[in-house]
């Protein structure tokens, strides 16, 4: 099987703003990190699953459509949301730990 790089860059950048929003957001409501800790036992396993399934879903979703054949920029998009993610998430739990 060849590796559609397309749905590749867009399950890992869906996957990865998914995740971090649903990170975000189960912290601020504990009736949503209680359903995901409900699921496994624990909310990040939980938040591993949703991105495992989310990732494979998109994936496949999109490996019909037609490959990159030059797909630098769109690696660069990858690398700017996984930056933008990482910084929103560690902001935010600064600004949840300071908060207290």
């Amino acid at each position: 099987m060849k590796i559609n790089t397309k749905s590749l860059i867009y399950a890992t950048s869906l996957t990865i703003i998914l995740a971090t929003l649903l990170t975000i957001i189960a912290e601020l409501s504990k009736l949503l990190k209680d359903f995901l800790a409900s699921i496994t036992g624990h909310h990040w396993v939980t938040k591993g699953l949703f991105a495992l399934i989310i990732f494979i879903a998109v994936y496949f979703f999109f490996a019909s459509s037609k490959d990159y054949k030059e797909c630098k920029k769109e690696i660069y998009s990858v690398i700017a949301i996984t930056i933008v993610s990482s910084l929103a998430i560690f902001l935010f739990f600064v600004w949840h730990f300071l908060s207290k």
